[in-house]
């Protein structure tokens, strides 16, 4: 069987045959007709070999279809693959458990006249502004701009505010949400996965195959694999479909909507925001096997203007990394890492630095202290709510 492992390489012309293919055929196919290059899948598991997926509500076998409706076996030179697909909105775990530090994979929820909105709260993000830290999870699970949002959900036991909607994606189904001031600092952990260490730049079709974990409120810790890239290129449907490993088992259901899927070196690549294969069927209380459907991150956090909250901060860089250096350059040096805000302050030795100037999460310019020493110190960055990034290269300045 194929084991999950490095990403299966996407050629460069697989995007230009699937275009191709939908020229060709959406034309003949239901409305609710996608595309998609994935892994060809064979009954119930996935072979090695690289397909042009189209997903369709009712997949009817060959003889009930029109002929200007029948996918070929291949198409410029790729396989090609017909799956019947139904995505639905993202109960079994139904964890109702209060958090008073929001952090990724915890329920929340909020309450209109007719029903109670249920959802789960993906990570902690930070505005690429100031670095405030601020909750990220799915926008159809959030009411308007301005009302407030409540963790575990408003009708379980210990319900409070857990923050209130202060921003939604127009192209993109995601969503902020400021912190409630009285709730404990918010967490950039997830719930059973631990710290994150950002957020992968990698492209969509780099993350093929590549395995990957979510928590969410339904279904709590599961795991699986990225097999296929589903509307490449698409402005707000393009989407990362993600099955169980082995395959054919429970990725999520109704109420994991708003799960980040984080991958192993504990970056987050996508936001959940849909279940498809669901069964035995869509409605049902005790559910056997779901894949998910989720946005791919980067044009996530462009839409919102953030990043992904990480703690304590982390150094990736600095530069320049010497006395030398920064007199060559005007006297400042640049460091780059991961969960710097705008209260954020540097030492250098232990000796503060003579000016600090955040730029963004990932990047604070500062004016490194004049120092009688010699040889190699610690540079270590201490964030708003006192956290420390660790000593050591290449958090190193030398004078």
């Amino acid at each position: 069987m194929l084991q999950p492992g490095e990403p299966v390489a996407v050629p460069s012309d697989a995007s230009d045959a699937l275009d191709s293919l939908r020229a060709a055929y959406a034309g003949a196919l239901p409305a609710e007709a996608e595309f998609g290059i994935g892994l060809k899948r064979i009954g119930d598991t996935y072979v090695e070999e690289l397909a042009l997926i189209v997903y369709i509500p009712d997949k009817l076998p060959p003889t009930r279809l029109p002929a200007e409706a029948a996918i070929p076996p291949t198409w410029e030179g790729y396989a090609t693959d017909v799956v019947e697909s139904r995505p639905e909105p993202l109960a079994l775990l139904n964890d109702t458990s209060f958090s008073d530090a929001p952090r990724g994979g915890v329920t929340i929820g909020w309450e209109d006249p007719f029903q109670v909105h249920i959802g789960t709260l993906g990570c902690v993000a930070q505005r690429r502004s100031d670095g405030a830290r601020r909750l990220l999870t799915a926008n159809h699970v959030t009411p308007a701009p301005g009302i407030g949002v409540f963790q575990p959900h408003p009708t379980a036991p210990q319900s409070k505010l857990v923050g209130t909607v202060e921003l939604q994606g127009t192209d993109w189904d995601c969503a902020l949400l400021e912190p409630d001031p009285g709730r404990a600092t918010p967490d950039c952990s997830v719930l059973d996965i631990g710290a994150l260490t950002g957020s992968s730049t990698a492209q969509p079709d780099d993350h093929l195959f590549k395995a990957v974990r979510k928590r969410g409120r339904a279904t709590g810790f599961t795991s699986g694999v990225v097999v296929a890239r589903m509307n490449p290129g698409q402005v707000g449907t393009e989407r990362l479909r993600v099955d169980t490993f082995p395959f054919g088992g429970l990725f999520l259901w109704h109420g994991d909507s708003g799960s980040v899927l984080v991958d192993a070196s504990d970056q987050v690549i996508g936001l959940l925001v849909q279940g498809d294969e669901m069964l035995p069927d869509s409605t049902s209380t005790n559910p056997t096997a779901a894949v998910g459907l989720a946005l791919p991150i980067v044009p996530v956090l462009d839409e919102l203007s953030i990043e992904i909250g990480v703690d304590p901060p982390v150094v990736s860089g600095i530069n320049p990394d010497s006395a030398l250096g920064v007199l060559a350059n005007g006297g400042k040096a640049v460091i780059r890492g991961f969960g710097f805000d705008a209260a954020s302050t540097v030492t250098f030795n232990g000796i503060d630095a003579l000016s600090v100037v955040p730029a963004s999460p990932h990047l604070l310019v500062v004016v490194p202290p004049v120092l009688p020493v010699l040889g190699s110190v610690p540079v270590v960055v201490t964030n708003g709510f006192g956290q420390q990034s660790l000593p050591g290269s290449p958090a190193t300045f030398t004078y």
